[in-house]
């Protein structure tokens, strides 16, 4: 089969050597940067309310929790799942520990986890099934250099002073809506050292030029979160035109030219993280074992931050990117398409799965039934007598719903996702159908 060919990038005019030097030099950083800048970015909106509210938002070190699962209508984070309740809580540990409980479970298979990120997106812990005890408990994050404590709660170490913390849990069903958000109201910061914001947070820049903004809200933020000692070189080049970020660094005060050039490094740069955002060979299913855990993959780091903001670490969930069709055919709801697991074959996730479906703008579709995922829990799913089950994708409905997802009219993407992944998925054992275009 003969695919499209990889689009060619038009090669950057510059309007001299030092605008190509600073290009050259600040493009790595965009890639590096860009999911420092989004968390700070998210970190602001999340928490710029003066209380507690019942959609997420909070001031520091506090959290709020999500009334029902997530729909069309929320965008504060790119990607989010349907079948889950979320809470958030943006923690500074600048001015000293914070102290989280976990509620006794009420029952004992229910799924929940309260991921933990630093400022890098790095996935550093994650609460759950697998290390929370069923009677609940009390965890001290600390900042870098804070000492533990010794009053029982059990200390969690953490890379960076800004922690985003990002709860799920499960929902199963219309009916038991309640008693998840019962269980979801017991998670708590209970001692924390104030609500101060961190500096880059509340003095973020935005409504200007877009390219401006992105290296003043970069530069702040290293500076309030420097790069590890192995990272350091990312900036050294650009010490050359005057940008030392221990210093402040007021970018439209920069030479025109080197203002320029992070402008042009800002436009390459984002164009490189948008376009790997989807598998450069056209399979139908793409995923990484490495999410949340990043290493050096900093371009992955970038993706991710893009399409799927707060991705748990593999050995927790498995996201699976689906762009095209079985034919390398860019996934629309022009067309109809079938997803069919054969009998037997199942996606193998020990807790669950579900397959969702967003638009071009990284949120969900709005669509005539409200629904914005199917997995193993959804009522209603007919299997066939062999065992299959055979998911239909479109836009236009067809005459049974009970195994439909609903689709826009134009480009869409999917994500399968697996909670809790078999060790025989981890080690490859397990092939993801592709999706099939129906003539």
């Amino acid at each position: 089969m003969n695919h499209p060919a990889a689009p060619v990038y038009d090669a950057p005019v510059y309007a001299s050597a030092l605008e190509a030097y600073v290009a050259s030099a600040a493009i790595p950083l965009v890639i590096y940067g860009y999911p420092l800048t989004e968390a700070i970015r998210t970190c602001r909106l999340q928490t710029s309310v003066a209380e507690v509210t019942g959609y997420g938002r909070a001031p520091v070190n506090a959290l709020s929790a999500s009334e029902r699962q997530w729909t069309h209508e929320d965008r504060d984070i790119v990607t989010p799942a349907n079948d889950l309740l979320y809470f958030c809580g943006w923690v500074n540990l600048a001015d000293g520990p914070v102290t989280l409980s976990i509620p006794a479970r009420p029952d004992a298979d229910r799924y929940f986890v309260v991921e933990l990120l630093d400022a890098f997106t790095d996935n550093f812990l994650n609460l759950g099934l697998r290390n929370v005890p069923s009677e609940g408990g009390r965890f001290r994050l600390l900042g870098p250099g804070q000492a533990a404590s010794n009053d029982g709660a059990t200390d969690v170490h953490c890379p960076t002073t800004l922690v985003w913390m990002l709860g799920r849990v499960l929902v199963n069903g219309e009916q038991d809506l309640a008693a998840a958000r019962s269980f979801q109201w017991g998670f708590a910061i209970t001692e924390h050292p104030g609500s101060r914001r961190p500096l880059c947070v509340e003095r973020w820049v935005g409504g200007n030029d877009p390219a401006i903004d992105f290296f003043q809200n970069l530069f702040a933020a290293l500076k309030e979160f420097p790069p590890a000692p192995h990272e350091v070189g990312l900036l050294a080049l650009l010490r050359r035109v005057g940008i030392r970020i221990e210093e402040g660094v007021d970018v439209a005060s920069l030479k025109p030219v080197v203002v320029q050039g992070l402008v042009n490094a800002y436009q390459q740069g984002m164009k490189l993280i948008e376009t790997n955002t989807r598998s450069q060979f056209r399979k139908s299913w793409g995923y990484s074992l490495k999410l949340g855990k990043w290493g050096d993959d900093y371009l992955l780091r970038a993706t991710t931050a893009m399409k799927g903001l707060g991705a748990l670490s593999a050995d927790e969930a498995v996201y699976a990117l689906g762009d095209y069709d079985a034919d390398g055919r860019q996934l629309d709801g022009s067309q109809r398409y079938e997803l069919r697991f054969g009998p037997g074959m199942l996606p193998p996730a020990e807790a669950f799965w579900s397959v969702s479906l967003y638009g071009t703008d990284f949120y969900f579709v709005d669509n005539p039934i409200g629904r914005y995922a199917i997995g193993n829990r959804t009522p209603g799913l007919r299997m066939e007598p062999d065992g299959s089950l055979a998911l239909t994708i479109s836009h236009e409905a067809p005459a049974d719903t009970a195994n439909w997802l609903p689709a826009p009219s134009g480009p869409f993407y999917l994500i399968l996702r697996l909670y809790h992944p078999s060790a025989g998925f981890i080690r490859g054992e397990y092939v993801i159908p592709a999706v099939r275009r129906i003539d």
